[in-house]
């Protein structure tokens, strides 16, 4: 695969990374506490309102910067807030496993960005991290050639 170019699929690869490590968390957590139907319907929740958070944050994203508008952006986060507090509460109410696989399921989303970009771009792709792209080090301004100047 070449380094991701544009906004979609950047998106879509976060998505089926978010998908294998959900696949990966009901393996570990067959592992552990077995066959558990409630985890795992939490599970699927949590990661399907993560993905869904992240569709929604991709596309507030490229609204805000066709048409310049901040208001998508506030609508969108606020969505967001809604779509994951409602979900977790249904997912608690139905039963503690259930909860605490809607919990695994929001941070899905979270280890596949961290195992893309932290170990698969870094020892196993010949191109460049898309996240971490600078050719040279940002310069920063010297604060110090202020300090003569009196603020007040």
């Amino acid at each position: 695969m070449k380094a991701v170019t544009n906004l979609k699929a950047f998106r879509n690869e976060l998505i089926l990374w978010a998908l294998i490590m959900a696949a990966a968390a009901e393996l570990a957590s067959l592992l552990i506490i077995g066959w558990d139907v409630p985890f795992l319907l939490g599970l699927a929740a949590g990661t399907a309102v993560s993905v869904i958070g992240v569709i929604i944050l991709v596309g507030t994203g490229s609204a805000l910067m066709t048409t310049g508008r901040k208001s998508p952006i506030i609508l969108g986060y606020l969505a967001r807030l809604v779509l994951y507090g409602t979900v977790f509460f249904i997912c608690i109410r139905i039963s503690v496993p259930c909860g605490f696989g809607c919990i695994a399921g929001f941070v899905t989303l979270h280890f596949g960005i961290m195992f893309l970009y932290g170990i698969v771009y870094r020892f196993f792709r010949k191109e460049k991290n898309p996240l971490n792209d600078w050719t040279e080090p940002k310069q920063w301004n010297d604060l110090s050639r202020y300090d003569e100047e009196d603020d007040w």
